[in-house]
């Protein structure tokens, strides 16, 4: 009697806690993981066997081993302390074995014994390995070529020694190609800002470029192996045909035919079994779509566990719904705080891996900008979603600005509602975007190029003061691989009717980033900028009159500051919500959140709403 007593207390105990409690954890919006790449190999007994790598926010990465026929699956993890980071690059080797790269750590693993057989860290300064740029060599090592340094690197399964043989490009960051003779020599293509096309002896150290200087423009240069066993490369519209760490440049037409290649790109979602049934994955639909030979396509069912796919940005929509955009893939998730019902919309097929960067309501819809096709949408929550109906898909894409707008970061509404404007970076290689201003009484959307704004900075951050002028700031990052050509980001006044900038300026010295910023009821501009440095920026006197260091809260997720209806601004650092009273500047840390914030935020109904990983949140600001 007396055990049940105290259990009851600790109950009601635990129950008068979590009615207390400020933090609310809404759950997984996208319960899903995005395919990383897809072979097919066979088992100990010969039978077909399909490895699908994932992505999704689970604490440990995995893969799934499908058996084509039957849909039954096992979830093999990364071995213990192996971090789950994407892989971007894999290779089904002629050896029989599969190597991948879980950012910069390689794994080795038999399907056969179903079982990993190595890890480990070639190349500590990288981050991963990208494209195809992963490779069987005739001496038997597996070479790659890594991101952002331009290393080259190799693994020897005989011995399990790895080796880092330094850069290969003293400049760019991406090598997506690589090819290697029976010569002993290793040949990559690399880029983005300017391509390029080397030839490398791993003996010596010798390094040769193809290309002359002026011929290296924004691309990515290309080689392969051919099916005559020299190398092949091409930057622009020059090919050369190389072996032994000679070159000899040649006409299109004297161009060999690709050597076969167990080389995988992320993307690659097909295989072919041995008996020449082709298999395509669904891995976030869990399904298969298996087409045997002179057979109808078939569909088979799978299942996985996943923690789902990262939020990365979330809006309040027009209907009272906080809706959130999760990438790799790409999901809209919806709350309804009235339902407390958490629903995942499902994807747009035309983003596939990427995401709805910056959401923000205007009018009747939901606008948005997305990574990496440089969209920009328009969704109707009144309406079904339907974003592959052909006729009235919803959402639908209003405008595509790949080349200037392809990693968005910001997109906003003036109180008016007549324009929504995005911002971010330019698309691989570039530096400097653009924005993308959509008129609603028009409903055109036009470009305005970064040359106009900021040159050679992208906008990450805005904000519409009351009287209708915009507010930017910038970065001078360039996260496609281009070469940075400013020393520190920009506060700007632009005017939307005019589409001119009209006054500029350094608010926080040497900040590369200028990283959010929300308008105070005061009319201040309250900003932070690289290093969580805290500014505030008075628009009518056109000067900074406040700075100071916040690093203390932590770092900055997406979307850090927004205003409450209180008056009083909201800062979300990812170990701290903090409330900045503007007027006095002052600040205070009011909450600890129970894990860390990495998207957000927003306010809606007296409530903060963030994204923790793939998990949407909600902190109750006590303002009823």
């Amino acid at each position: 009697m007396k055990l049940a007593l105290i259990l009851a207390l600790i109950a009601l105990a635990a129950s008068l806690h979590a009615q207390d409690d400020p933090f609310i954890d809404h759950g997984v919006g996208s319960a899903v993981a995005e395919s990383r790449g897809f072979v097919a190999a066979q088992d100990a007994e010969g039978d077909p066997l399909l490895i699908a790598l994932s992505l999704d926010q689970s604490p440990r990465g995995w893969i799934l081993l499908i058996d084509p026929l039957s849909g039954e699956t096992e979830q093999l993890y990364y071995p213990e302390g192996v971090p789950n980071s994407p892989p971007f690059a894999s290779l089904m080797s002629t050896s029989g074995r599969f190597y991948t790269f879980a950012g910069k750590v390689l794994l080795e693993f038999d399907p056969a014994a179903r079982a990993w057989l190595f890890n480990g860290i070639p190349a500590p300064s990288e981050g991963c390995v990208t494209g195809s740029a992963v490779i069987d060599a005739p001496d038997g090592k597996i070479y790659a070529g890594t991101y952002p340094n331009c290393h080259l690197v190799s693994y020897d399964p005989q011995t399990q020694e790895m080796r880092d043989y330094g850069q290969l490009d003293d400049a760019e960051h991406y090598v997506s190609y690589m090819a290697a003779d029976d010569a002993g020599w290793v040949y990559a293509g690399i880029g983005t800002a300017r391509q390029n096309a080397v030839m490398f002896n791993p003996q010596t150290g010798e390094r040769i470029q193809l290309p002359a200087e002026d011929q290296r423009a924004v691309g990515t240069g290309v080689v392969f192996l051919g099916a005559d066993g020299k190398a092949y490369a091409k930057v622009g519209e020059t090919w050369w045909r190389c072996y032994a760490g000679q070159a000899e440049e040649i006409a299109a037409d004297q161009v060999a035919g690709k050597a076969p290649s167990g080389s995988i790109g992320w993307g690659q979602r097909e295989a072919a079994l041995a008996d020449g049934t082709k298999v395509r994955l669904d891995l976030p639909e869990r399904t298969l779509t298996v087409t045997a030979p002179e057979a109808e396509a078939r569909q088979v069912a799978f299942d996985y566990e996943a923690e789902g796919a990262a939020i990365t940005s979330i809006a309040a929509g027009p209907d009272g719904d906080i809706y959130a955009s999760t990438c790799h893939p790409m999901h809209l998730v919806r709350y309804d705080p009235a339902a407390d019902a958490l629903s995942d919309l499902g994807p747009v097929p035309t983003i596939g891996g990427g995401n709805m960067c910056a959401m923000t309501a205007a009018g009747d819809y939901l606008y948005a900008a997305s990574y990496a096709g440089g969209h920009v949408w328009r969704y109707d929550p009144a309406a079904p979603w339907q974003p592959s109906d052909a006729d009235a898909p919803n959402p639908v894409a209003l405008a595509q600005y790949k080349k200037d707008l392809c990693r968005p970061r910001a997109c906003a509404a003036d109180a008016g509602e007549r324009w929504v404007i995005s911002g971010g970076f330019a698309g691989y290689g570039l530096c400097g975007g653009g924005l993308a201003i959509h008129d609603r009484e028009s409903d055109e959307t036009v470009l305005v190029a970064h040359e106009d704004v900021i040159p050679y900075e992208s906008t990450i951050t805005m904000r519409f003061l009351p009287d209708g002028t915009l507010v930017g700031g910038t970065s001078i990052s360039t996260p496609g691989g281009g070469h940075p050509q400013s020393t520190q980001g920009t506060l700007y006044l632009f005017d939307p009717v005019s589409r001119k900038v009209v006054f500029k300026t350094n608010p926080v010295e040497g900040a590369a980033e200028v990283f959010s910023i929300e308008v105070g009821p005061d009319g201040l501009v309250y900003g932070l900028a690289s290093g969580s440095r805290f500014f505030v920026f008075d628009p009518q006197k056109r000067e900074v009159v406040h700075t100071e260091d916040l690093s203390a809260y932590g770092g900055m997720p997406r979307q850090t500051l927004t205003l409450g209806p209180d008056g009083n601004i909201y800062a979300t650092f990812t170990s701290a919500i903090v409330r900045i009273i503007p007027g006095t500047f002052e600040h205070e840390q009011i909450a600890t959140p129970p894990a860390s914030i990495s998207a957000g935020a927003v306010i809606l109904g007296g409530h903060l709403y963030y994204a923790s990983g793939s998990r949407v949140w909600s902190y109750d600001l006590g303002l009823d």
